[in-house]
């Protein structure tokens, strides 16, 4: 695995050797959960590492051009939406965002849908932007065979409750949630209020402890300023030896201007860990 290959297209084009998208339909909480994968070119012999993406809230800034670098290099990619957003179905909560999660990551270790993607399950990874940030962060107790994860721009619920940030936060699910399925952005942020612990990144310490961890600062972060979001996670784990990595990128929340910054260092350290 190269991680320079992100950057790389195959000059000439066989039909038999194609990159793929296929779609997917993965059930979570009993409603469908709509996304597609992504297969690498198969001059790239599998089995392949595979990546699992988290969006923000409520996604509108995409990860589609780092799924799209990291099946260059050799991953699979599995894009899910959450529940309520972007076409899958049922509520968007808050709390729903986990469990959405650690399902997708279930039916992709399972043997016979790795066997049918040619998925290496010894080396599944995580990655979520901002709120997929959290979430990927919150998964990593449920998931012991994940390989590792990244958080990038990660939001933390609470956080933003410890700093008084709540009004802001209200704001973000009244006006950007608008395109969400959801009963009312009051439920939404009831949600957060009353499950602002159990969200929190902070108490995820001790899950990822033995993780391989990944933490991507936007230091002009106002969204979710990394000195009250990010690096207090990132600070305690590397007091106490935990594997991680934290880089930094000068850039706002989305990473706007410095993708393919971000692409090359969540995928240098991909390659890092797999080790092959």
């Amino acid at each position: 695995m190269d991680y320079k290959k992100a950057f790389v297209e195959y000059d000439i084009d066989d039909p038999q050797y194609f990159p793929d998208i296929i779609e997917l339909n993965i059930v979570s909480g009993g409603v469908h959960l709509y996304g597609y994968l992504l297969s690498p070119d198969k001059r790239i012999k599998g089995p392949y590492p595979t990546v699992i993406t988290s969006h923000g809230f409520p996604g509108y800034t995409t990860n589609n051009d780092l799924e799209l670098a990291l099946m260059r290099m050799g991953c699979v990619v599995i894009h899910m939406n959450h529940r309520g957003a972007w076409g899958s179905e049922g509520n968007y909560l808050f709390t729903n965002l986990k469990d959405d999660l650690v399902a997708v990551a279930k039916w992709a270790h399972n043997a016979a849908i790795a066997d049918q993607y040619n998925i290496d399950v010894n080396n599944i990874f995580l990655v979520g932007h901002s709120m997929g940030g959290q979430t990927v962060l919150n998964a990593a107790k449920d998931l012991p065979f994940i390989k590792g994860i990244a958080a990038m721009a990660a939001y933390d619920i609470g956080a933003a409750f410890r700093y008084k940030m709540e009004k802001d936060l209200f704001l973000m699910i009244e006006t950007e949630g608008q395109c969400l399925k959801m009963q009312s952005a009051s439920e939404v942020f009831e949600n957060a209020l009353i499950y602002q612990q159990e969200l929190s990144v902070l108490n995820r310490y001790e899950d990822l402890l033995t993780k391989n961890v990944l933490f991507v600062e936007a230091s002009y972060d106002t969204i979710a300023p990394p000195d009250k979001m990010l690096k207090p996670l990132a600070d305690k784990l590397e007091e106490a030896g935990g594997k991680i990595m934290y880089e930094k990128i000068a850039s706002n929340h989305s990473f706007i201007g410095q993708r393919m910054k971000l692409t090359q260092i969540v995928g240098k350290w991909i390659q890092s860990v797999v080790e092959y």
